[in-house]
């Protein structure tokens, strides 16, 4: 079985066509929250996920999209591109997105956008509270976005430091994997993030794409989203 993972699209339509046009076929297709907010074609990559059957979770920006929930937790050009999305969507589109459940599990994998402890809002930056999600979980294995960082764990503490791509994990027994950010990547590398998840193989394979950025910054400037996310797309901050 070969699973796509991806999170944090962020209505990044350019972004999320490269990295399904290079993960190719695959049996399934996660996304770990996130899907809207920031970017420019919230609509656009929801018809798209939408077409692939992909397995969604919420995200907090798709929970404030979606209802207003945790807007006031928002700074000002985050809390912008929301207030847009909530207008650019149909009923439909937003019911759609409130609708998402915050975690879910699947093939011996729990979906969630942040971590066990709180779906929608923790950062999991280290082992320890990687471990801390396992702890909660029913399955083996848990998968999570929000950092906008890949990143892998295992539960024997142990974390993969810099993150090679094109090439096999474990993920041992137990293990926390986060692909990172398909829309919006935030550890200096600008290319869409994603991962590859065979469960049968126990592997994970990170992988990463390049992606007309400036397709997508001219889109937001003509959907007047905040300068301030138009111009960390180049640098992948």
């Amino acid at each position: 079985m070969k699973v796509g993972v991806l999170s944090d699209i962020h209505a990044n339509l350019p972004a999320l066509e490269a990295v399904l046009g290079d993960l190719g076929s695959v049996d399934a297709l996660w996304v770990c929250g996130d899907t809207v907010g920031y970017g420019p074609d919230p609509s656009e990559v929801l018809a798209l996920l939408n077409e692939r059957h992909a397995t969604l979770v919420a995200g907090n920006h798709d929970r404030a999209v979606a209802t207003g929930e945790g807007l006031e937790l928002f700074n000002e050009a985050a809390a912008t591109a929301v207030t847009l999305h909530r207008s650019w969507l149909t009923v439909a589109e937003r019911d759609a997105l409130a609708a998402l459940p915050r975690t879910l599990e699947t093939s011996d994998v729990t979906l969630c956008h942040g971590s066990l402890r709180d779906p929608l809002w923790e950062y999991v930056t280290s082992a320890r509270a990687a471990a801390a999600s396992l702890a909660l979980a029913k399955t083996s294995h848990c998968c999570a976005g929000h950092t906008h960082v890949p990143a892998l764990y295992r539960a024997d503490g142990t974390r993969t430091g810099q993150i090679g791509y094109g090439e096999p994990y474990s993920v041992g027994e137990r293990s926390f994997f986060n692909p990172g950010s398909v829309g919006q990547p935030r550890d200096g590398d600008p290319r869409a993030a994603y991962a590859v998840f065979d469960p049968a193989a126990g592997t994970v394979i990170f992988q990463r794409v390049g992606y007309p950025i400036e397709a997508t910054q001219r889109r937001m400037h003509v959907r007047r989203l905040p300068t301030m996310l138009v111009e960390r797309l180049a640098f992948g901050l």
